[in-house]
């Protein structure tokens, strides 16, 4: 698509011709044509990953848990950029270490009165979310340290579905 943007902006008023058949796609801009290649196979069933139930939920300031996580990563491993969240009565703690560099620990106050939980996660993937999501408090559902987690906008607008699923990681 990138090609096709490159090729289509070197004058606004080209005209694109796209076909294609069982295998490749072919787009033609002037006297150039692209062809590529389709990917074959079938996507997976996304739905099987989707976690069913999420008896644990925190409801935390965006920036409060991304500033944490941001600094709290510089002391991750960086092939893995694993941390470990510990949900506690009461607050939330984020920790990160490295034998070589050492070990960082942020507290969060949150509402949460549930059994005590540590859970591994990439923190690559959480700053993904908290990065885009736009809301300024963001939902944390989770069950236990072995089962996704789920992060949401915590006010979304009505019929607003958005799910950012993360996995696991053992630590």
């Amino acid at each position: 698509m990138s090609e096709i943007l490159k090729l289509a902006s070197e004058d606004p008023s080209k005209q694109i011709e796209f076909s294609g058949n069982e295998n490749h796609l072919f787009f033609r801009i002037d006297k150039r044509l692209l062809l590529s290649r389709k990917l074959t196979g079938n996507f997976p069933d996304y739905e099987r990953v989707l976690p069913k139930e999420h008896p644990h939920t925190l409801v935390i300031s965006r920036d409060e848990i991304k500033a944490a996580i941001e600094r709290v990563a510089q002391f991750a491993d960086e092939r893995s950029r694993a941390i470990r969240l510990q949900v506690l009565k009461g607050e939330l703690k984020v920790h990160s270490s490295i034998s070589e560099t050492g070990e960082s620990e942020e507290t969060i106050p949150v509402d949460y009165a549930g059994p005590d939980i540590e859970i591994g996660f990439n923190a690559q993937y959480l700053l993904d979310f908290l990065r885009s999501v736009e809301e300024s408090e963001t939902e944390f559902h989770f069950k236990d340290s072995n089962s996704a987690g789920e992060l949401r906008p915590h006010a979304a607008p009505p019929g607003a579905v958005y799910r950012y699923i993360v996995m696991p990681m053992r630590i």
